[in-house]
Parts: C-alpha cells; structure tokens; sequence
C-alpha cells in the first residue's frame, strides 16, 4: 500500500459491518465492536499489526485519537422485544444441529421439560420471525440530518437527533440507545432502514457542518427484486471537496456455483438501482464517487477446489436454511484444521471474494485487506470461535474500498479484525479502520478577485474509440449497440448547459470510432472550492465522465458504462506565470505551428468502461489541456482536425433540452 503524506486534512473512518442473527445484542456484545465513542485505543494499534501487510507509519499519529466518521452497516437486524439469550442459544441449537461440541447438558433429570421449552422456545421464536419477516420484507426507512447541504452554522439538537431515533419498533429503539450510548459525542448524519437491513452513518458533532449533500438510496434483490430480505444500502455525502460513499449490502447465501454467480448478480443489482445522487442517473457510486467502501454479510465462501463448488446443492432462493450438501463434512475438517494451525494464506487461498475481484467478476477496481484471522461464519453464540459443522468456516463478513481515478494511495487501511466478543449471533462482526486523504489541500491556482481574469479551461477530447462493448440491441438477426459518448461532469456547473455535450452516433457497431474532435469549455466559476469562491481554481475533486450509451430511437437510451478522468490529473502538468500588468498567463505562445506550443497538456487514455461494478469494453481517446484567454482558443483549435462543439445530438435531443 502507498503511504500517503500526512496532511490536517485527512480523516479517520471506522467501517462496522456485522449480521446481528435477528437477535437482541447485549450491550457487552455491541462495546465489543463498537469501540466507546470512537476512540482510536493502543489495542487497536496493537490488533491491527497482526491485520495488514505493510504497517510502518499507516496508523493514526495520535492513538487516542477519535474516529471522524462511524459507519455501522447490519444485517439481520430485526429481533422482538423479550427474547432472551437463553431462548435464542436453545432455538439455534435446535435448527443449527451440532457444532464442534456437545451443545446439550445431560444429567439434570429434566429432559422431557427441558424439550418442551426448547419446542415452545422455538415456535415463539419462528411467530416472531415471520411477523418481523412481513415487517421487514416492505418496509423501508430513511433519517438525515436537516443541516446538511448548505448551512455551516447550524448544529442537529439532541431533541432532533433523539426525534430522529425514537421509532415504535422494539429493535430501532434498541438499536439508537445502545448507539447513543456508546458514542455520545457523535451526531447522526443519515439512517436507513430496509427489511432486515440497517445503516447508520455517524460523525463527530463539530464535523458536521462541513458536511454536504448526504443522499441515501437502496435496492432489494430478494424475491423477484422486491423483498428486502437481501439487497443493499448507499449514502453517499461530501466532506472538504471529497465525495464519500458507503454501501452495507446482504448477499444471496449457500455454498455452490450458482449461488457466487448470483452473489455476483445482486451486487450489479444494488449498484444499479441504487444511484448516489438524483442528477447523475447514468454513474453508479462505483464511479461517481471519490472513495468508496463496501461492506456487510457478502456471503462468499470459502471452497477447496472446483469440484467443491459444483457439487454443492444450488438452492435458488431463500434464507440460510442449513441444507447442506452431504459431503461438506471434509470441506469443515479441511477448514478448521486450518483455523487451528492459523494458516491465513491458505484460508485466503480459497477465498471466493478474492477471486472474483481477481477475475474481475464482481466490484471491479475495489481492494480488500486479506484475513488474517478466524473465519467469521458459522459460529456458536458465545465468545470465541465454535463452529457449526453443516457450514465450511468463511469469511463472509467483508470491507472493501476503491478510490477514483488519481486518488490511488489515498485511503491508507490501518485495522482490520473481528470480534470475537460478540455472542449473541451466529457470526462475528468486523471492523476496519481507514485514513482517508481529503481533497481539500490539493492543486489550486491562485487568482485575486481585483484582477479581471477571462481565462477559462479548455479540453480538446480526439481519437475516440471503443472496443468490446456489449450488445445492447436484442433483434432477431442478432442485436449490435448504437453508442455515443456523454460528457458529464462533476461539478454539474463545469459543462453542463440544458444538456451533456456529446459525440454523434454511431450505429450498429461494437467497435465504434469517432471522426471527431470534441471541445470542452469548462465553467471557470464552477472550478471554484465553495459555492461563492473567488480567490482560488480548485481542481480537487473536479471530474469528468466519458458516459458511453446507447441511443434508442423510440425510447429512452441506455448506459453502456462510464469512464472517470479526474480534472486535476488532466491539467497538472500546466503552468502559471504573472504577466507585467499582473494577469495570470501560462507558457502558451501563440505560433503559428501551435503542435509545439509548451503552455498544453496532452493525455493520452487507455481505461476500461465500467459500470455497477462490471467492466463492459475499453476507451481509449486523447485529452488536450489548456487555460486561456477568449483570443487564444482560436489557435487552440487547429491542433484539431474536426471540431464539434455542439451539445445537442439530434432533433430529439434538442426537444427535450427544450423543456429542461
């Protein structure tokens, strides 16, 4: 991992994914994972040395530190009022069957009694489950913060933030005490609950005025794609120029071919349905955001050899019922031995996670730290580890991240453990600590607000071309794509006038080349760090995305997939100097062969197309940067052979921007 430089603007985030077992924690069992108000301990210190690969100066500076940022994603969070330990410990032993000891006490003289509670114990339990189920499977509810967007001086109050946890469900309400409890110097930015699915974002109270635009979205990939006893959750919000999203996510479960490839599916589901801001419809938060982390019950497995995988029974649908196939007690002895001899390599070895994000099959440009502790699932609902011998131990409670383009470096992972503490669900949560770079701090131009500078950036986009991309149009003679490339930025300001500019169509082709020249104006205001900025270009966290869609004649057109240029990286090779009469200039001559003019950045690119987390094609294309006055542009453009500047594609697109 590539060390950052330390900087007053970096900040640490505490990722906390954990599937509850639709059971009460206890509040021994919730400290155990949710350290007391987000203190970075020594034996945080101490456990991550054991965590992650490269160590040396990737903490904190200071241990005693607090975490920014709390983010805490749960599945199976639902559980009714009154169900004791006792209760759930004799239910599990009932359906989960045997574990790695005997789980039943002899002696007593009570059998046909203790039989009866046990039967009575689970039948409660399974009326309780489908009550919450029925809850679960529609219901959906979401909280933020009522300060965030554009006001600094506002602060939420304890009245708002108690309003905004207090619900009538027995499992919210405990939920929000033992959070308040444990972190009572944090606000909460965003919640979102849906089905059994929960995510809580938190943040320290004095960081919580610099925070913007926190948006919250979901998708269900249960039952028909509609119940939420799977799916995911995505908030998303900006902190100094650096855009932060955080998705918690519950996978399809079992073991077997079928059920990886379905888990593969759900995650393009979620990033799919699930958009991070209402005005980029065509970006997934894969794209649109600066840092990304994923988290929550994934439910990848670990298997030992192919055969194994295609051998496991394939249930289609459902919960983790425990059918299993018969031959699994090889792959659990195979497994534990390993656990035992704490032989981490060999256990990642097998790690399905680990190879679809190396075949590139799921969340593609995301990394994940490997575990170099006990597998999380199944286990025993006590502390330690004691593991249930229908299931092969793995390590299904997962943290990933991925950073944008010309950020790689930025997030530094210093934690990365679970905790074994916790005893009242049949896996063990995780956590994961990250030092995260913000943008603020980065590349500006200076500028003064006395001087009228008209200097404005300009992007000559050329040699256009994709290869590979996937078939879009289904006919009966074999359907091909009709692509063209969208010019989105971020700022929405940059570009953006009643529409995206944009190349022409190409129809019926897979391996589109465009005969064009794109010329990019970009807003010189919009460059600006805050909303009335003027003393300052910051290029930090300024992006553009080559969209490449599909046009539809009669309906509405589809996303191919994105490609993201970061701003900073396309013009970080131009320089700046002050002419006599104090105006900025850069080194650009105004020759007449302006293919040697030294005040331009050329960039030639070579990226995959993604999108939801999938690679669909390769872009490839040449960006030429400059910042100039209005009588420089003129000489600009003859580096270029065939210029289009319009905005428009088509008739069609013209109407329709008419009534934007």
């Amino acid at each position: 991992m590539m060390e950052p430089p330390p900087s007053e603007h970096d900040i640490n985030i505490l990722i906390c994914s954990g599937n509850i077992g639709n059971a009460e924690p206890t509040f021994e069992s919730f400290s155990a994972w949710i350290p007391h108000d987000g203190i970075i301990t020594v034996d945080d210190a101490a456990n991550a040395a054991s965590s992650t690969k490269e160590r040396d100066g990737s903490l904190p500076n200071e241990t005693s530190k607090k975490y920014e940022f709390i983010i805490v994603g749960m599945q199976e969070a639902a559980f009714a009022e009154g169900e004791t330990r006792q209760s759930i410990d004799d239910t599990n032993r009932i359906v989960d069957g045997c574990s790695t000891r005997s789980s039943i006490d002899g002696g007593n003289g009570r059998g046909g009694d203790m039989e009866k509670a046990k039967r009575k114990s689970m039948l409660v339990r399974k009326v309780d489950k489908v009550r919450l189920a029925l809850r679960g499977l529609t219901h959906t509810q979401t909280h933020r913060s009522p300060i965030i967007r554009s006001t600094k001086k506002s602060t939420i109050s304890t009245t708002q933030l108690s309003s905004a946890l207090t619900t009538t469900q027995y499992d919210t309400n405990k939920f929000s005490s033992l959070i308040k409890r444990q972190c009572p110097s944090y606000t909460l930015l965003a919640s979102s609950i849906r089905g059994e699915m929960r995510l809580w974002i938190l943040c320290l109270k004095q960081l919580e005025g610099e925070v913007r635009e926190v948006y919250v979205a979901g998708e269900n990939t249960g039952i028909g794609s509609v119940f939420a006893n799977k799916g995911g959750i995505i908030a998303t919000l900006t902190l100094r120029s650096t855009r932060l999203s955080f998705l918690t996510c519950h996978l399809e479960a079992h073991e077997g071919l079928n059920h990886y490839l379905n888990r593969n599916r759900n995650l393009v589901e979620i990033l799919g349905g699930a958009k991070p801001h209402p005005d980029y419809y065509m970006l997934d938060a894969t794209i649109y955001s600066h840092h990304m982390f994923v988290c929550g019950d994934l439910n990848y497995r670990i298997r030992f050899g192919e055969n194994s995988v295609n051998n496991k029974n394939n249930n289609k649908e459902g919960g983790d019922t425990g059918e299993e196939h018969p031959d699994n007690g090889s792959h659990f002895d195979q497994a534990l031995k390993l656990v035992e001899q704490e032989k981490w390599d060999e256990l990642n070895a097998g790690d399905e996670l680990a190879m679809a994000l190396k075949k590139k099959e799921c969340l593609v440009g995301f990394e994940t730290l490997p575990c170099n502790f006990p597998p999380t699932f199944k286990v025993a609902r006590e502390k330690g580890y004691v593991y249930n011998e229908k299931r092969t131990p793995s390590y299904t409670d997962r943290i990933l991240w991925k950073s944008t383009e010309g950020m790689e470096g930025t997030v530094t992972p210093f934690l990365y453990e679970p905790c074994p503490d916790f005893i009242t669900s049949d896996h063990k949560p995780i956590r994961g600590g990250f030092r995260v770079k913000m943008n603020k701090g980065y590349q500006t131009i200076p500028t003064s607000p006395t001087i009228n500078d008209d200097r404005q950036f300009h992007l000559l986009v050329s040699d256009i071309k994709c290869t590979d991309l996937p078939i879009m149009d289904n006919e009966l003679m074999g359907g091909l794509a009709d692509p063209y490339v969208l010019f989105v930025s971020s700022p929405k300001g940059l570009l953006f006038d009643k529409a995206w500019p944009s190349t022409r169509v190409i129809y019926r082709n897979l391996n589109p080349i465009w005969d064009e020249d794109i010329h990019l104006t970009l807003n010189h205001e919009a460059c600006g760090e805050g909303a009335n900025a003027t003393s300052a270009l910051s290029l930090a966290g300024n992006m553009i995305y080559m969209v490449v869609m599909d046009y539809d004649q009669t309906s509405g057109d589809d996303i191919i997939g994105s490609v993201a240029l970061n701003l900073k990286d396309l013009c970080s090779q131009l320089k700046f100097t002050k002419s006599h009469d104090g105006k900025k200039k850069n080194h650009l001559r105004q020759s007449v062969n302006f293919k040697e003019a030294q005040g331009i950045q050329r960039t030639t690119l070579s990226r995959p197309i993604l999108r939801n987390g999938q690679e669909c094609g390769m872009l490839e294309c040449t960006v030429v940067s400059a910042y100039l006055v209005p009588g420089e542009v003129k000489s600009f453009l003859k580096i270029a052979g065939k210029v289009r500047s319009a905005k428009f594609r088509n008739a069609k697109e013209r109407i329709l921007a008419s009534f934007r």
